[in-house]
């Protein structure tokens, strides 16, 4: 063999083994581009599913929270109606009793009325048999003596 024949078999040999390695590094490419393809997906799907997982966590929470408020609401609600039907029962019962309060006022008026005029009876008997002039008692409706009336 000579020298140019081994330089162009070796310069072939050369070719070939560059371009084995150019389709091995384009195969190799087209895998690690698949790999990270497929890897970017799969972290893709995983992220989409933590993400929905804590979306349906959050909704639970603020479901849970929605309806401890309205719980508590309900509760405060409930303690108000139940103490303004308290004090109506008591308003009521208190107007109830008005009338009855009226008539024992009236009766307790009319009472001192009496009273009243059988101590100015009692004055005027007890003036008579002392030989004086009788004591005017005053009326309910007459003021109290001041001090300066004597």
């Amino acid at each position: 063999m000579m020298a140019g024949d081994l330089t162009a078999s070796v310069g072939a040999r050369v070719e070939e083994i560059m371009a084995a390695a150019r389709q091995a590094a384009e195969a190799l490419q087209r895998e690690v581009d698949e790999a990270s393809a497929r890897r970017a997906t799969e972290v893709r799907l995983d992220a989409e599913r933590d993400a929905q997982r804590i979306r349906a966590e959050a909704e639970s929470a603020a479901a849970r929270h929605l309806e401890e408020a309205r719980r508590q609401v309900q509760t405060f609600a409930d303690a108000r109606v139940r103490r303004i039907s308290e004090i109506t029962d008591a308003l009521v019962a208190a107007a109830e009793s008005i009338p009855g309060r009226l008539e024992e006022a009236a009766d307790v008026r009319r009472q001192i009325d009496e009273l009243i005029v059988a101590l100015g009876a009692a004055a005027e008997q007890a003036a008579r048999e002392a030989g004086r002039p009788a004591i005017r008692l005053p009326g309910i409706a007459d003021p109290p003596p001041t001090e300066g009336d004597g």
